[in-house]
């Protein structure tokens, strides 16, 4: 039997995916958790960071003032604080984490899952800082990162209705993929028309949250379509949304072909075993959640035919 071999039984020391705890629950209990130790921090040890703010802002914010003093894993650090002023900050971002991870993560693995979030909070805090690089206001929170996620989800599941709390209030049904649209030309004229001019009261990181979503297209694009590998060949599967017109690549865009796959990829059985074993050690170091459909396509055929 195809599961009776020695590889793909449960190594000792070795927990199932799961039977470990959820990424997404790491990184909420992370993240609430830090919040919780900014509003002691802040109630007992006000200005305790020096110049009026807290300890964890001036290091573990991210601002172009504090990447200038080279303080360079803020570019990390901010996704996980939030505003203290007000708990619809981490509110919003922790139910969009835990709405959109408890459907994603199943799909991507939870070791996928963490790169595209931290990945998402990198690029996010690096756009900030090339419009903010030579500015001083500090800027927290996981928005990049769920924006990043958000992302992902839009292109996987594009058609597939979804209820939202407007305001946490107001339930609206939208599909996925004009979701994905809608914000993101939110974000582009929030960056133009306030962000960048320095509108008074402007304290919303937009440039952060477009950073997020480039990062969601591009694990997307450069790794999911490529089976959880930026380095293997894309898979032939369409991109579930269309970015607009303008977002596009207009000269030199590659021609897209059409493959017809076969289950068995040659009448040898010795060939179709070899391609399984390769299938096998690749669940073994990446995980399920990194093979393309062709190989999903074939593991679910083989295991028929290899008895």
């Amino acid at each position: 039997m195809l599961y009776d071999r020695p590889y793909m039984r449960q190594a000792p020391g070795n927990e199932p995916e799961s039977a470990k705890a959820s990424m997404v629950t790491t990184l909420l209990v992370i993240t609430v958790g830090v919040f919780v130790l900014q509003q002691i921090l802040n109630v007992f040890f006000p200005g305790l960071g020096g110049r009026g703010k807290s300890l964890l802002s001036e290091w573990f914010a991210l601002s172009g003032e504090n990447f200038r003093q080279l303080k360079v894993w803020t570019v990390l650090s901010y996704g996980f604080l939030h505003s203290t002023q007000t708990l619809f900050h981490i509110l919003g971002n922790m139910l969009g984490l835990f709405f959109i991870g408890r459907i994603l993560e199943p799909i991507l693995g939870r070791q996928q899952f963490l790169l595209l979030y931290l990945g998402s909070t990198l690029i996010g805090g690096l756009t900030y800082l090339a419009f903010h690089i030579g500015g001083y206001q500090p800027v927290v929170g996981a928005s990049a990162a769920v924006f990043g996620i958000l992302t992902v989800f839009c292109f996987l599941r594009p058609e597939q209705p979804i209820t939202l709390l407007l305001f946490f209030i107001l339930p609206i049904t939208v599909k996925p993929k004009w979701l994905f649209r809608v914000s993101l030309a939110v974000s582009i004229a929030c960056l133009l028309f306030y962000e960048l001019p320095g509108a008074e009261g402007a304290m919303v990181a937009h440039s952060a949250h477009l950073g997020g979503m480039l990062s969601g297209i591009l694990y997307y694009r450069v790794i999911y379509l490529r089976g959880g590998s930026p380095f293997s060949r894309p898979s032939a599967a369409k991109p579930s949304v269309e970015l607009p017109e303008w977002f596009k690549r207009r000269k030199g865009q590659p021609t897209v072909r059409k493959i017809n796959y076969t289950v068995n990829r040659s009448s040898s059985r010795d060939e179709l075993q070899k391609e399984v074993d390769r299938i096998l050690d690749k669940i073994n170091a990446t995980g399920f959640g990194s093979l393309s459909d062709s190989e999903k396509q074939t593991l679910d055929h083989a295991k028929d035919i290899l008895r």
